[in-house]
Protein backbone atom coordinates (compact mmCIF):
# COMPACT_ATOMS: atom_id res chain seq x y z
CA UNK A 1 0.00 0.00 0.00
CA UNK A 2 2.88 2.28 0.93
CA UNK A 3 4.43 1.99 -2.75
CA UNK A 4 0.79 2.56 -4.48
CA UNK A 5 0.09 5.44 -2.15
CA UNK A 6 4.05 6.89 -3.21
CA UNK A 7 3.17 5.88 -7.19
CA UNK A 8 0.53 8.08 -6.97
CA UNK A 9 2.25 11.13 -5.15
CA UNK A 10 4.80 10.94 -7.87
CA UNK A 11 2.82 10.48 -10.39
CA UNK A 12 0.64 13.34 -8.91
CA UNK A 13 3.99 15.71 -8.36
CA UNK A 14 5.07 15.23 -12.41
CA UNK A 15 1.58 16.03 -13.56
CA UNK A 16 1.43 19.57 -11.66
CA UNK A 17 5.03 20.28 -13.20
CA UNK A 18 3.74 19.02 -16.86
CA UNK A 19 2.63 22.75 -17.52
CA UNK A 20 4.63 25.89 -18.06
CA UNK A 21 7.64 25.02 -19.98
CA UNK A 22 9.71 22.20 -21.09
CA UNK A 23 13.54 21.87 -21.76
CA UNK A 24 15.81 23.84 -23.93
CA UNK A 25 18.50 21.10 -23.40
CA UNK A 26 18.99 17.91 -25.71
CA UNK A 27 21.97 15.57 -25.61
CA UNK A 28 23.66 18.05 -23.58
CA UNK A 29 23.21 21.09 -25.70
CA UNK A 30 21.17 23.94 -26.57
CA UNK A 31 18.04 22.94 -27.78
CA UNK A 32 17.17 23.40 -31.32
CA UNK A 33 14.19 24.83 -30.47
CA UNK A 34 12.26 26.47 -27.62
CA UNK A 35 10.76 29.06 -26.22
CA UNK A 36 11.71 31.95 -23.57
CA UNK A 37 8.97 32.97 -22.16
CA UNK A 38 5.50 32.47 -21.60
CA UNK A 39 2.58 33.06 -20.20
CA UNK A 40 -0.02 30.80 -19.23
CA UNK A 41 -3.25 31.26 -16.98
CA UNK A 42 -0.85 31.03 -13.48
CA UNK A 43 2.09 32.44 -14.36
CA UNK A 44 4.88 34.26 -16.12
CA UNK A 45 7.46 31.87 -17.04
CA UNK A 46 11.05 32.52 -18.39
CA UNK A 47 13.94 30.90 -19.54
CA UNK A 48 17.90 32.13 -18.75
CA UNK A 49 21.30 30.49 -20.10
CA UNK A 50 25.00 31.10 -18.80
CA UNK A 51 28.01 29.88 -20.09
CA UNK A 52 30.60 28.76 -17.88
CA UNK A 53 33.90 30.35 -18.45
CA UNK A 54 36.81 28.17 -19.26
CA UNK A 55 39.05 29.68 -17.09
CA UNK A 56 37.33 28.49 -14.12
CA UNK A 57 39.49 25.33 -12.63
CA UNK A 58 36.71 23.14 -11.43
CA UNK A 59 33.69 22.12 -12.62
CA UNK A 60 31.89 23.63 -9.49
CA UNK A 61 33.04 26.93 -10.26
CA UNK A 62 32.02 26.42 -13.73
CA UNK A 63 28.41 25.52 -12.56
CA UNK A 64 28.12 27.76 -10.18
CA UNK A 65 28.69 30.70 -12.20
CA UNK A 66 27.00 29.65 -15.15
CA UNK A 67 24.07 29.03 -12.60
CA UNK A 68 24.33 32.47 -11.53
CA UNK A 69 24.20 33.72 -15.20
CA UNK A 70 21.18 31.89 -16.31
CA UNK A 71 19.40 33.21 -12.94
CA UNK A 72 20.24 36.85 -13.71
CA UNK A 73 19.50 36.44 -17.87
CA UNK A 74 16.35 34.89 -16.49
CA UNK A 75 15.39 38.01 -14.77
CA UNK A 76 16.52 40.24 -17.55
CA UNK A 77 13.86 38.51 -19.70
CA UNK A 78 11.15 39.19 -17.29
CA UNK A 79 11.86 42.16 -16.59
CA UNK A 80 11.84 42.62 -20.47
CA UNK A 81 8.20 40.94 -20.79
CA UNK A 82 7.09 43.60 -17.93
CA UNK A 83 8.48 46.67 -18.65
CA UNK A 84 10.09 46.36 -22.23
CA UNK A 85 13.47 46.84 -23.33
CA UNK A 86 15.56 49.71 -24.25
CA UNK A 87 17.61 49.03 -27.56
CA UNK A 88 20.14 50.70 -29.66
CA UNK A 89 21.86 49.93 -33.01
CA UNK A 90 24.33 51.00 -35.14
CA UNK A 91 25.02 50.26 -38.64
CA UNK A 92 28.20 51.21 -40.60
CA UNK A 93 27.69 50.83 -43.85
CA UNK A 94 30.90 51.24 -46.50
CA UNK A 95 30.62 50.88 -50.37
CA UNK A 96 26.94 49.88 -50.16
CA UNK A 97 28.14 47.15 -47.82
CA UNK A 98 27.32 46.95 -44.10
CA UNK A 99 30.86 46.36 -42.20
CA UNK A 100 29.37 46.29 -39.08
CA UNK A 101 26.35 46.10 -36.64
CA UNK A 102 25.90 46.95 -32.76
CA UNK A 103 22.88 46.47 -31.17
CA UNK A 104 22.82 47.12 -27.25
CA UNK A 105 19.92 45.99 -24.99
CA UNK A 106 18.87 46.96 -21.53
CA UNK A 107 16.06 46.77 -19.33
CA UNK A 108 15.18 48.20 -16.22
CA UNK A 109 12.36 47.26 -13.28
CA UNK A 110 11.58 45.37 -10.01
CA UNK A 111 10.67 42.10 -9.89
CA UNK A 112 9.82 40.34 -6.63
CA UNK A 113 8.70 36.32 -6.04
CA UNK A 114 10.55 34.59 -8.96
CA UNK A 115 11.00 31.34 -8.15
CA UNK A 116 13.32 29.04 -9.75
CA UNK A 117 11.75 25.92 -11.01
CA UNK A 118 14.65 23.88 -12.71
CA UNK A 119 18.30 23.96 -13.31
CA UNK A 120 19.91 21.82 -15.92
CA UNK A 121 23.22 21.70 -17.22
CA UNK A 122 25.11 21.62 -20.49
CA UNK A 123 27.77 19.07 -21.51
CA UNK A 124 30.05 22.21 -21.20
CA UNK A 125 29.21 22.92 -17.41
CA UNK A 126 27.00 25.78 -19.33
CA UNK A 127 23.39 26.35 -17.31
CA UNK A 128 19.93 26.68 -18.35
CA UNK A 129 17.12 27.82 -15.68
CA UNK A 130 13.59 28.32 -15.82
CA UNK A 131 11.64 30.53 -13.58
CA UNK A 132 8.42 31.53 -13.05
CA UNK A 133 6.25 34.43 -11.33
CA UNK A 134 2.64 34.45 -10.20
CA UNK A 135 0.15 36.34 -12.34
CA UNK A 136 -1.39 36.95 -8.88
CA UNK A 137 1.77 38.69 -7.79
CA UNK A 138 1.61 40.38 -11.76
CA UNK A 139 -1.83 41.46 -11.39
CA UNK A 140 -1.22 42.79 -7.80
CA UNK A 141 1.18 45.01 -9.24
CA UNK A 142 -1.15 45.94 -12.20
CA UNK A 143 0.32 44.09 -15.08
CA UNK A 144 -2.29 42.16 -16.75
CA UNK A 145 -0.61 39.79 -19.22
CA UNK A 146 -2.11 37.97 -22.11
CA UNK A 147 -1.46 34.23 -22.36
CA UNK A 148 1.10 33.47 -25.32
CA UNK A 149 1.00 29.48 -25.38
Amino acid sequence: MKKLTLCFVCALALCACAGGMKTAVKDGKIAPEFNDTLVDSDYLWVRGFGAANPEHKTESQRRIMSREAAIAHAYQRAIEVLYGANLDADVEVVDAVSSGSTIRSSAEGVVNGMELVSTEYLADDGCAVIMRLPRQRLSEAGFNLKETH
